[in-house]
């Protein structure tokens, strides 16, 4: 939650505000963006355009900071519109890996948007999406949104009842589902695409299952999404059989859940992201293997399977 307006400081450095706020501000700007990269880019910009003369008397440093990003992430969102659009394929989220490295900030949120809730923003405008992410993920009141945003606080909230209205039931489960036996489920994915025996995981295959790919133009991916259980075990044997043959496969934590990174010695060459029904089954398969959005996932120590 935001520190109170009326906590005021004196001079403050660039590099303690820095050492201070760049892990909120680095998850605030990747659920605005779903972008790690564009998330760096945004936060260290900020960084660099700020003085030290700009903020003597700055009464909440991090409230100041948070609309600073805000701003600029709805800059990128609407250039990020056009670009899509040439986009070759389906466009995913660029997935955050946690890790050693990762600060108590980014562990503290990794539970509170799912991949596939992340996947489901892109439905909605920039400034639906800046709303929601602002209310449900961080908890800022209404006031606070409108301040953040330069609107008003009626207005905010038609812009976020619009939002939950576009993304329907999901909008009240941004959080990722944990089956029960997480892990070992998903073992069991690693093992069957290991093998390439996916008859072994078609009772954790939804009937209604979607398998959305995406390469980018820059490897082979389905063009459009995967429906039905049949039609995305299908797929699962392709992939199996010519991208995983040779690879490892690592269960591995991936936007708070767990999911599976697969790699050819020290590069990555793809991840996989679950939407789990409660029963154990698996109703979105999400698989990024666009290599521009790999570039943050690192290999961990250990593979499972390979």
């Amino acid at each position: 939650m935001p520190e109170p307006a009326d906590q005021r400081i004196g001079p403050v450095r660039v590099e303690q505000l820095y050492a201070s706020y760049r892990p909120y501000l680095l998850t605030l700007a990747y659920r605005m963006l779903g972008s790690v990269s564009d998330a760096e880019d945004v936060v260290q910009e900020l960084f660099a355009a700020v003085h030290e003369d700009r903020l003597p008397n700055v009464a909440n440093p991090k409230a100041y900071l948070a609309k600073a990003v805000t701003h600029r992430c709805l800059n990128v969102l609407k250039s990020a519109v056009k670009r899509r659009v040439t986009y070759v394929g389906e466009w995913l989220p660029e997935p955050w890996m946690e890790t050693p490295d990762s600060t108590a900030e980014e562990v503290e949120r990794r539970d509170d948007i799912s991949y596939a809730f992340l996947v489901l923003l892109e439905k909605l405008t920039p400034l639906e999406r800046a709303v929601l992410v602002l209310r449900e993920a961080f908890g800022y009141d209404y006031a606070e949104i409108a301040g953040m945003l330069d609107k008003t606080e009626t207005a905010c909230r038609k812009v976020l009842s619009r939002a939950r209205k576009k993304l329907g039931v999901r909008a009240a489960q941004p959080a990722p589902v944990h089956p029960r036996g997480e892990r070992k489920l998903v073992q069991k994915w690693v093992s069957a695409l290991a093998s390439g025996n996916i008859e072994d995981i078609l009772d954790l295959i939804a009937e209604d299952a979607v398998f959305v790919t995406d390469g980018g133009g820059k490897t082979r991916a389905a063009i459009n999404p995967i429906f039905g259980r049949d039609r995305v075990a299908a797929l699962l044997r392709t992939l199996a059989t010519r991208r995983f043959q040779h690879a490892k496969l690592y269960v591995a934590p991936i936007n708070g859940a767990l999911g599976i990174v697969a790699a050819r010695g020290d590069r990555v060459t793809g991840v996989a992201c679950f939407d789990w029904n409660g029963d154990g089954t698996v109703r979105h398969l999400y698989a990024v293997l666009n290599p521009d959005k790999l570039n943050r996932i690192v290999v961990p120590a250990h593979p499972n399977i390979g």
